[in-house]
């Protein structure tokens, strides 16, 4: 069925937030370390200058339940992406009262800089909503340690501007934090994206050239023959190397799993096979748009391609008429010659009909991968396209 276009992948926030939880869980490790080390840094400090022991297992405490929370948000978040998130708010108020903690047990003006500390430990973590309740936290604890305790901030001349100028002075520097945290956010999420618009790209794309190649050449895929060769070299091996063969069940399956057999009758043919197990060996399939086959297509094509290391979480190494360095002259120039060989055909490909070239142009995902501007053109102008093919290779029989 035809459907317009859209200029939005939904599966693209699905994978960024994919990829937010897989580094999320990285930092949590980073953080937990910073925690520790900082905990056994303040413990051993305070044995050596003899605080009081309340004091040192008051931290003590303190240092071990934000470390046994990590812990545990690391254990259940494998089976819960939401205790991930749940341990970074709560990471973010914990070291700041541990911060405030021990600016009262030493009292000393140097402690302030464990509220920086605080703030760099929540920095890591690259959230908005860390970075509201950091610079909250931070923006109050300073306000109200300036307020009640000002033999923090005594300086020589104690005049009414110096107050004014201390309270301006934190406020900027606050803001000016915020500023650079938010930058570095905002390069986080504009990363990630650039990520999953390729990785998204690149799978329509390849979905792309199925439809098409089936399209064109009407061919499918000899699946027995697949399926026989793959038995034939399964039990060959096996004897060679003296064991049984342990393909052959699993290629069983794949060959149920093909026919598109349901997983009901599977598990009862192969009780041994669970429900989780067919997802995973679905994969595996080499007809429709499995991953295998895929992977194949990618390895097939992509083996000459020179990426730069630049380019390589670019989605425009996908987007061949939509280069930004390109004139709009040559992504017009571009896009006609393959027009051109879509009209005329090649080996192994029939030339296709102006309906079916603009059906395959227009209303699929390949509608993204070129310039807007010459889309706009083909679609006002295709008819001009397809007469300047036809008066072209007239001369060569009507081809």
């Amino acid at each position: 069925m035809k459907r317009e276009p859209a200029r939005v992948f939904p599966e693209i926030e699905e994978y960024r937030e994919m990829l937010e939880i897989k580094h999320l869980r990285a930092k949590n490790h980073f953080v937990l370390l910073l925690l520790a080390l900082g905990g056994i840094l303040t413990i051993l400090y305070m044995a050596i200058t003899h605080y009081q022991l309340a004091y040192t297992l008051s931290l003590a405490v303190a240092f071990s339940a934000l470390i046994l929370l990590n812990l545990a948000c690391l254990a259940y978040g494998r089976e819960n992406i939401r205790f991930n998130q749940l341990n970074k708010f709560v990471t973010t108020l914990g070291v700041f009262s541990v911060a405030v903690a021990m600016i009262f047990i030493f009292q000393s003006p140097s402690m302030l800089s464990l509220l920086f500390i605080a703030y760099a430990i929540a920095a890591f973590y690259q959230d908005r909503k860390v970075m509201l309740i950091s610079n909250v936290s931070l923006l109050f604890m300073f306000l109200a340690l300036m307020t009640n305790f000002r033999d923090f901030f005594k300086v020589e001349n104690t005049s009414a501007e110096n107050d004014f100028g201390l309270y301006f002075f934190v406020i900027i520097f606050i803001s000016l934090l915020t500023i650079s945290q938010y930058i570095m956010i905002k390069q986080k999420g504009f990363f990630y994206n650039q990520i999953a618009i390729s990785r998204e790209t690149e799978f329509r794309n390849i979905d792309f050239m199925i439809d098409m190649c089936e399209k064109a050449t009407g061919s499918k895929i000899d699946t027995k023959g697949y399926f026989a060769a793959a038995e034939a070299f399964s039990k060959a091996l096996s004897e060679k190397i003296g064991v049984d063969d342990a393909f052959a069940g699993k290629l069983a399956v794949l060959k149920d799993l093909e026919a598109g057999t349901k997983y009901e009758r599977i598990i009862e043919k192969h009780p041994e096979v669970a429900a989780d197990d067919l997802d995973r060996m679905s994969e595996l399939l080499f007809t429709g748009r499995h991953k295998l086959r895929k992977v194949a297509i990618k390895m097939s094509r992509a083996r000459a391609v020179d990426v730069h290391r630049r380019e390589i979480f670019s989605e425009t190494q996908f987007k061949t008429f939509n280069h930004p360095s390109d004139t709009l002259e040559i992504k017009i120039i571009a896009f006609a010659i393959f027009y051109a060989a879509l009209k005329r055909g090649s080996a192994g490909m029939r030339p296709l009909s102006e309906a079916e070239i603009y059906d395959a142009i227009v209303h699929t995902d390949y509608y993204f991968y070129n310039d807007p501007a010459v889309m706009r053109i083909y679609r006002e102008n295709n008819a001009v396209f397809d007469a300047i093919v036809k008066d072209a290779f007239a001369p060569e029989g009507g081809k």
